[in-house]
């Protein structure tokens, strides 16, 4: 089995690596789901590890029905990723209807020439789970990250095996949303997949002495302001040893 990781700075590319993960999803804002990082944090990661590196192509939260201006930005970000020295892009479209956005997804996959592509949990929005599967395949897709269009991907299970059957040897099928140490065995055994991406996230305090309580930054409560989230090392390692695939 392997294992993809996704983080949102350098210190959880390092904290993937330590813990013997194979790739690392990297992105930034995970509380939207994940957009795309800043190129400092890309050339960052890239220079700081040796394992695989996909970098997110979302240029904003909610749907993943684009306009030519964020087609034209995404675009931009493959070149970017690609120049920096990534592994990999992470992209998807729909249309309107449900559907796998071909069109879209073929102009991005050109712009990131021979870079591993993986399709991401637009996957998930899509209308009709089997023809978007054939659509992706047909694309020539690396990878699809599925929580088999269900809350969690233990709950989706009945149809991320399907996915993982009909799929074959075409493109890898991983389990991805909510992901953890006690159902990551199960989960294997129920989907057959031999990847799985995960999060391993923490709260720590923040380092500041002095705080403001009556200011926020946005968040829902001004405490915010003074913890952050990180991964775990010790949670990633904890799910590998769980896995027992190694």
């Amino acid at each position: 089995m392997r294992f993809e990781v996704c983080v949102d700075d350098v210190e959880g590319v390092l904290a993937a690596q330590a813990a013997g993960a194979d790739r690392v999803e990297l992105c930034a804002a995970l509380s939207e789901g994940g957009l795309t990082p800043s190129a400092g944090a890309i050339a960052e990661a890239l220079d700081s590890t040796t394992i695989a590196v996909n970098v997110l192509i979302r240029p904003r939260g909610g749907d993943f029905i684009y306009d030519r201006h964020e087609i034209r930005a995404m675009r931009r970000d493959i070149e970017a990723v690609a120049a920096a020295g990534a592994h990999g892009v992470v992209i998807g479209a729909l249309t309107a209807d449900g559907d796998v956005d071909t069109a879209v997804c073929r102009q991005l996959i050109a712009d990131a020439g021979g870079l591993s592509v993986t399709f991401h949990r637009a996957f998930d929005m899509a209308r009709l789970p089997r023809e978007a599967l054939a659509a992706i395949a047909d694309l020539g897709i690396d990878r699809l990250l599925t929580s088999g269009q269900e809350a969690t991907a233990l709950d989706g299970a009945p149809l991320i095996a399907d996915l993982v059957a009909a799929a074959g040897d075409r493109l890898a099928v991983m389990p991805g949303g909510g992901v953890t140490a006690s159902n990551v065995r199960r989960l294997r055994d129920l989907t057959g997949a031999g990847e799985v991406h995960f999060t391993a996230r923490t709260t720590v305090d923040s380092p500041a002495r002095h705080r403001n309580p009556r200011a926020s930054m946005g968040a829902a409560t001004a405490t915010a302001e003074y913890t952050r989230r990180r991964t775990s090392q010790a949670a990633i390692e904890e799910l590998i040893a769980a896995a027992g695939a190694r």
